[in-house]
């Protein structure tokens, strides 16, 4: 519970939890796309207006911790110390919030959620749009820190990297290390950074095929006529 929290905020808190518990419980058993709102609703036992008002889009009771996550992460940049890079500070912070957010359930739980979102077309657009909005704020706020255009190349691609790796914890397949350590590969490989990631290695070179209905239809010099 909150400090300070008074009776109203503390029974919208718990509706909000138990709306979204309901919600998951219902798109992990039968997918995210067969469920309704209305259904959602009448399983809490609350009206469906209720469940719009604290969840704008049916999306935002998967992500229900969304703007939550945002504020953290640029919290943690903003407020790192003198010669912290946005890097550190963020190597502090994502794996301990991606423990709160996933780690503590089971590798079958975690599995069913990313199976969920894979097989949803809407989940994974809005997956896509919060990425980007997350990057463009982070973009926002490491160029007004290194005193550069808003839109230059450097923040923007920093701000890229580093939401990258907050999305490699979350969708790429790694059920058995969990969440936590997933961000942690990614964020170790953005450090050592990618110069000498994926070197090409020598190639053999391939002899040119002909196939057989290009030996068949190509006349020969010899057959041919003037």
């Amino acid at each position: 519970m909150s400090v300070g929290e008074g009776r109203l905020e503390r029974k919208k808190r718990r509706n909000r939890e138990l709306i979204a518990q309901t919600a998951m419980v219902l798109f992990t058993e039968r997918g995210f796309d067969q469920v309704s709102v209305a259904e959602i609703a009448a399983a809490a036992d609350v009206a469906e207006k209720t469940v719009y008002n604290h969840f704008p889009t049916k999306a935002d009771l998967v992500f229900d911790e969304d703007s939550d996550l945002l504020a953290g992460i640029l919290d943690a940049v903003r407020g790192r110390g003198v010669g912290v890079s946005a890097l550190a500070a963020l190597k502090d912070y994502l794996p301990v919030q991606a423990d709160r957010l996933g780690q503590a359930q089971s590798v079958e739980r975690r599995e069913a959620f990313r199976r969920m979102v894979l097989a949803s077309p809407t989940l994974r657009a809005h997956q896509r749009a919060m990425a980007a909005r997350y990057e463009t704020e982070l973009a926002a706020v490491l160029a007004q820190e290194t005193g550069t255009d808003a839109f230059a190349p450097e923040p923007f691609v920093a701000a890229v990297a580093l939401i990258g790796a907050l999305r490699a914890g979350f969708e790429a397949r790694n059920p058995a290390g969990g969440v936590a350590p997933a961000i942690n590969r990614a964020l170790d490989l953005l450090e050592h950074g990618l110069g000498r990631y994926a070197p090409g290695e020598p190639r053999r070179r391939q002899p040119a095929r002909t196939t057989d209905s290009a030996a068949r239809t190509t006349p020969s010099k010899r057959n041919q006529r003037p």
